[in-house]
C-alpha cells in the first residue's frame, strides 16, 4: 500500500531528474510503499522519451505532462494525484540520499500532526560523473548543507525554514491550507508563503537531518542576478497577500535597503559600474544581487 507520495514538477531538466529517478530506485524503504508523481510542464528537451526510456521502476511512476502554468501549478497537480497519506516534495534536480523516503515516512510515523524539513546539500564544485551509492557517502568535501544555521534533530523552525525541496506533510494538511499560491509564477518565495499560512494554521515544522539529498544545479552569476530579479517579483506578491511588518521585513523591504536601491537606480553610471566589477568580486556581486532583487519588488 501506497503510505507516502513523493511530488516532482520538472521543465527542461532531462539530465538531471534523470538521476533523481536513479536515486528513487535504491531507496531502502519498500518501494511498495511510495510512489513517484512527475508533473511535467509541457519540457521540450526530450524529458518525455528519455522517462518512457527508462523502462519499469520498482516504484510506481505516474508522469503526467500538462500545460506550463508555472512550478506551482505542476506541485498542486502532483498533491491532488497522490495516493500517499504523505506528501513529500522536493524537486527535478534534487537526487535523493538512499533513506530519504523512509526517514520522512518514519517521522510522521511518530508525529501525524506536523511537517518536516529535511536537509539538502549542496554541491560545492561542479561534477559530471555523480552516483549515488547506497554503500557509501558523498565526502564532505565536496558539498556543504543550504541551511547554513546550526539546528539540533527535531528543533521546531520558523514558518521561514519551510523549503520545499526536501519537505513532507500531510495530504490532509496541505490541502485544508490552500496547497500552493498559483499567482506565484517566478521563482521564490511560493513555498515560504504556504509555510506561513500553515504557521497561521499552527502546524508545527520540524527539523529532520536525517532525511538528505543533493541538490545537483549549478548557477552562473549571471543566472543568479536574473534568479534574484524574478524573486523580487515574488516578494511582491507575497507583501501583497501578507501586507503586515513581519513579511516586510522579512522580505528586506527595510528602510536602509531600500535607500540604497533607490541612490543606485538614480545613478546610471554607478549601476555600470557595478555591474562591471561584479565580474571579478564578490561585493559587487551581491550588490548587483540586492539590486535586481529590489528592481522586481518595485514592479520595474
Amino acid at each position: 500500500m501506497i503510505k507516502i507520495s513523493v511530488i516532482i514538477g520538472t521543465y527542461n531538466q532531462k539530465e538531471p531528474l534523470k538521476l533523481v529517478l536513479e536515486s528513487f530506485s535504491k531507496q531502502t524503504i519498500n518501494p511498495s510503499e511510495f510512489e513517484v508523481i512527475v508533473v511535467d510542464s509541457f519540457s521540450n528537451d526530450g524529458t518525455d522519451a528519455m522517462i518512457e526510456s527508462l523502462g519499469p521502476h520498482p516504484f510506481p511512476l505516474n508522469y503526467i505532462r500538462q500545460e506550463n502554468n508555472g512550478k506551482t501549478a505542476a506541485r498542486n497537480r502532483g498533491i491532488k494525484e497522490a495516493k500517499g497519506e504523505i506528501i513529500l516534495l522536493t524537486d527535478s534536480d534534487m537526487i535523493a540520499d538512499p533513506n530519504l523516503v523512509e526517514e520522512h515516512l518514519k517521522a510522521h510515523q511518530e508525529n501525524q500532526n506536523a511537517s518536516f524539513e529535511g536537509t539538502t546539500y549542496n554541491f560545492k564544485h561542479q561534477t559530471s560523473n555523480f552516483k549515488i551509492n547506497p554503500k557509501s557517502q558523498i565526502p564532505n568535501d565536496q558539498i556543504e548543507p543550504y541551511i547554513k544555521q546550526r539546528l539540533r534533530p527535531g528543533q521546531r523552525l520558523k514558518w521561514s525554514y519551510f523549503l520545499s525541496g526536501n519537505l513532507s506533510i500531510k495530504k490532509e494538511t496541505i490541502i485544508k491550507a490552500g496547497m500552493f499560491d498559483e499567482d506565484f509564477k517566478s521563482y521564490g518565495w511560493e513555498d515560504i508563503e504556504l509555510g506561513y499560512r500553515l504557521h497561521k494554521m499552527k502546524v508545527p515544522l520540524f527539523y529532520l537531518p536525517s532525511a538528505k539529498n543533493y541538490h545537483y544545479h549549478f548557477v552562473t552569476d549571471t543566472d543568479m542576478v536574473k534568479r534574484k530579479y524574478n524573486m523580487g517579483k515574488s516578494a511582491a506578491i507575497f507583501y501583497k497577500k501578507h501586507p503586515n511588518f513581519e513579511i516586510k521585513m522579512y522580505l528586506g523591504m527595510n528602510p536602509v535597503a531600500m535607500f540604497v536601491y533607490n541612490y543606485i537606480k538614480k545613478r546610471p553610471n554607478l549601476l555600470k559600474k557595478i555591474t562591471k566589477r561584479a565580474k571579478s568580486s564578490k561585493f559587487y556581486q551581491y550588490l548587483l544581487e540586492e539590486y535586481s532583487y529590489r528592481l522586481g519588488l518595485s514592479g520595474k
